[in-house]
């Protein structure tokens, strides 16, 4: 259960010029990034969703049982679908990683090198 939300940022060819420690480095400075850039569109009635977030160095999860039906904005069961249109909190809602890369996917790119000691 839950969801996992992965953005590509292209790193113009470091992987050759880096060591594998520092790219690794590198993917979870970024998805830590983005973990911190989520928060604020993340819906948050509770608080148990938005404080469940997990940065890996694959990118940002979000584990929980309803964590999927509020990225997409829907859920379903044998019987009928539910559509979530009324968010509690001002300015979240669904595909939070959308709001938020268009914001502050290009810092995302300098963190990710900054953390692996390249000048950027």
């Amino acid at each position: 259960m839950g969801t996992g939300v992965s953005v590509k940022v292209d790193l113009k060819g470091i992987e050759k010029k880096a060591s594998p420690t520092a790219l690794a480095k590198g993917k979870l400075a970024i998805a830590n990034q983005m973990l911190i850039d989520f928060t604020p569109f993340v819906p948050r009635k509770s608080g148990e969703l938005s404080g469940s977030g997990q940065a890996t160095k694959d990118g940002v999860k979000y584990p929980g049982p309803y964590a999927r039906a509020q990225f997409y904005g829907s859920s379903y069961n044998k019987v009928r679908t539910f559509v979530f249109r009324k968010y509690t909190t001002p300015g979240t809602g669904k595909r939070w990683d959308l709001k938020a890369s268009a914001l502050h996917s290009a810092n995302w790119g300098k963190v990710g090198l900054r953390a692996m000691g390249v000048k950027a």
